[in-house]
């Protein structure tokens, strides 16, 4: 017999922590980002305006999953109320993870979307996206649609993770690289910054977090300016769960920051997790001063060798299919994104009918 408990709330409670803990062990990879105290993180500085849940899935009184969500009041046009519903913290994760064993998936996506449908939470839009290709969250989600018996219509959507694979030669892996925007530029860059005085590449350097952040924000900070965007180190609670970040991942032994230095200034560095022999790239930035040198191009190249010598399997750009991306591999896993509008109420069959007069009316 199943059980289904919906729990509410504003920050992550420490007595979740065991349950939350044993299950993830057992969940697809990769699970580093959904860390009890990174997802406790998030609760306290960047929830915003969404309201936390999880639906805690037992069999037999016995825990065998948990579907982590998040729902946010809307409103369309201004005036209509309208309820989104998303996997916790998805806008600040990489890799959505369902907390289960492999053989539980099916049943802990069947019994939550059940729930879900049975009016406990009015809500009128789902999106479960950044679900990894080989996870047997695609396929139970897909297969729960395509078998379901409520009103709904769904979108399927794939996207890529690009991913270098590091288990091969180096040449090999060298030759898959674009020849002009990497290959020539790399050489061109260690031609020029070597010509024009010292450099070197600082690969993980004892640093604190303080010291991390503190020279990271400002890179990152002036370039974003010179984009136009606000950088998430001029943002307090955006800087709270980065130092949090931080510290959480080198306690775990995952941190590790690559920093190029041109004559004794930090110009471009990497911040990046190292998990099940994986190198995850996760934030980055250059100062546009030494633009002419290349640095993020130069600084990326020797991050792979590095990667590379020192025998890890794969080097992972994370979530986003930026055109670069392409320049440097053209491998690359699935990213699955499920959009479910819900029509299996009166409120939400009115609000979908209105968007079909109202073509303007977006709903991604």
């Amino acid at each position: 017999m199943y059980q289904i408990e919906a729990l509410f709330f504003d920050k992550l409670s420490s007595n979740l922590r065991d349950i939350w803990d044993s299950l993830l062990r057992k969940s697809f990879e990769p699970i580093f980002q959904y860390e009890f105290d990174l997802v406790a993180a998030w609760t306290e500085y960047l929830k915003m305006n969404w309201r936390p849940f999880l639906l805690i899935i037992r069999e037999n009184e016995e825990p065998i999953g948990i579907f982590p969500l998040m729902y946010r009041e809307e409103k369309r046009r201004r005036l209509l109320p309208f309820r989104r519903i998303k996997f916790l913290a998805a806008d600040n994760t990489d890799f959505s993870v369902i907390l289960a064993e492999e053989r539980n998936v099916e049943k802990v996506v069947k019994k939550s979307l059940d729930w879900l449908f049975s009016n406990n939470l009015r809500w009128e839009l789902l999106i479960l996206d950044d679900i990894v290709e080989g996870s047997p969250a695609v396929s139970s989600v897909s297969e729960w649609l395509e078998s379901s018996p409520y009103h709904f219509d769904y979108y399927k959507f794939e996207g890529k993770y690009f991913f270098i694979n590091l288990d091969r030669p180096w040449e090999e892996i060298k030759g898959e690289m674009n020849k002009d925007f990497v290959r020539r530029n790399t050489n061109l860059a260690r031609n020029r910054i070597t010509r024009a005085g010292h450099w070197e590449v600082v690969s993980n350097p004892n640093w604190d977090a303080e010291t991390i952040i503190h020279k990271a924000a400002r890179i990152h900070a002036k370039r974003q300016a010179e984009l136009g965007r606000t950088s998430s180190y001029s943002d307090e609670c955006s800087r709270n769960f980065i130092r949090s970040v931080i510290k959480v991942t080198e306690s775990r032994g995952y941190l590790r920051t690559y920093w190029l230095k041109f004559e004794n200034n930090e110009i471009a560095y990497w911040i990046g997790f190292e998990v099940t022999n994986v190198f995850y790239a996760w934030n980055t930035a250059f100062d546009s001063k030494f633009a002419h040198f290349f640095p993020s191009k130069l600084l990326l190249f020797e991050i792979v060798k590095d990667c590379h010598r020192r025998k890890l399997k794969e080097f992972n750009f994370m979530r986003g299919e930026s055109d670069y991306k392409e320049k440097w591999t053209k491998t690359f896993r699935g990213n699955y994104r499920f959009v479910i509008k819900n029509k299996s109420h009166i409120y939400g069959k009115t609000i979908f009918f209105i968007e079909r007069l109202m073509p303007r009316l977006s709903l991604s």
